[in-house]
């Protein structure tokens, strides 16, 4: 027997306890051991769940400790992400990777040493998108002409630590929602030349954008349109897609963030994780078909960074597209301020 990874997360938060935790205890080449934190209320959380807590990266080495999952507040995952790459620890970044190109390319030169470095974009695995993403890949909707994306809800009383910060500084729709859907349409559509943005900042007594606005053009041809809000009282369809042969539309939202914050994991569900009882209308010129939506995969995403480290695979998100992705902040903030359209730095891009 092959003894597990010993895995440790930065962050006892929603982000650490909710959404990565589960999914670290579900990967069977991992074991969840150590938390780092200083909050005394969220360190007592993690020892009344056997795991050994620990004030900074450094004292993780002491307790044997192979990799780490960074999901701090968003200004923060830089600095230690490059700190934890020091010390010799694989590292998985939660989204956002960076907030600005800088850091990014920061992160990424930090890795040259040799530990795994990986980006937490799960929404790559949303059953929703996978559905979507296997209709363009099929050819069945042709040339894609047009995407539509959209994460909206309605929050305006968000917590101090992101209505108090710029984007850059890790604060906003911008940089937490922005990620998720950033990614999924250069995963489908591939890298972006240019960038319209209007960033809006709504609600009283924040620095914090909650409104996002992007149009993206692709170096395909092909142009998406992105929604991320906390303040959208009316929100539109989760995917929208147009293509010379046909389109696509789908409403509501992937089930795993809710099942996890429910108390499921894929651990204690099996094969009923990510089960979506959705469709997706996919309009065609014999008509309007209704397609199930495929179930959820989340929990692919640790047990393919444990093959990268033990068996040399290729890891489960490049961090090139997080580069990319983090491009596209910096292009997007400029267009807002500028009112026009600005070009995004070429980047490079593993072969998906």
């Amino acid at each position: 027997m092959v003894e597990p990874l010993r895995w440790a997360v930065a962050g006892w938060g929603a982000g650490g306890r909710v959404f990565h935790a589960p999914m670290i205890r579900s990967a069977e080449a991992l074991e969840l051991v150590a938390v780092v934190s200083t909050n005394a209320e969220r360190a007592e959380q993690a020892r009344a769940e056997g795991l050994s807590v620990v004030p900074g990266l450094r004292e993780l080495r002491d307790l044997g400790v192979d990799g780490v999952t960074i999901t701090t507040p968003a200004g923060t995952h830089a600095d230690l992400a490059v700190e934890a790459l020091g010390l010799g620890l694989h590292v998985v970044v939660d989204k956002p990777f960076a907030t600005s190109a800088a850091d990014a390319e920061r992160i990424v030169a930090a890795a040259t040493s040799g530990p795994v470095l990986t980006v937490y974009q799960n929404r790559r695995w949303d059953g929703d998108f996978l559905t979507l993403a296997g209709l363009v890949a099929r050819g069945e909707l042709g040339r894609i002409d047009r995407f539509e994306s959209r994460i909206e809800r309605f929050r305006p009383d968000l917590p101090t630590w992101t209505r108090d910060r710029d984007s850059v500084h890790g604060g906003g729709t911008l940089v937490d929602l922005g990620p998720h859907l950033i990614d999924q349409a250069v995963q489908l559509l591939g890298p972006v030349r240019e960038v319209f943005a209007d960033i809006a900042v709504l609600g009283p007594h924040r620095v914090s954008d909650d409104d996002v606005l992007l149009l993206l053009r692709h170096e395909c041809g092909a142009r998406s349109m992105i929604a991320a809000s906390v303040h959208a009282a009316a929100e539109g369809p989760r995917f929208r897609v147009s293509g010379s042969l046909g389109g696509a539309r789908l409403t509501g939202f992937d089930p795993q963030e809710d099942q996890l914050f429910s108390g499921a994991s894929p651990q204690l569900l099996g094969d009923r994780w990510g089960e979506d009882d959705r469709t997706i209308e996919v309009d065609l010129p014999s008509g309007t078909q209704t397609r199930p939506v495929r179930r959820g995969a989340w929990n692919l995403f640790y047990p393919a960074v444990a093959a990268a480290i033990t068996e040399g695979a290729p890891v489960p998100v490049d961090p090139a597209d997080a580069v990319h992705v983090a491009r596209i902040f910096d292009a997007a903030r400029a267009s807002s301020d500028r009112g026009a359209w600005v070009e995004v730095a070429p980047a490079r891009f593993a072969s998906n």
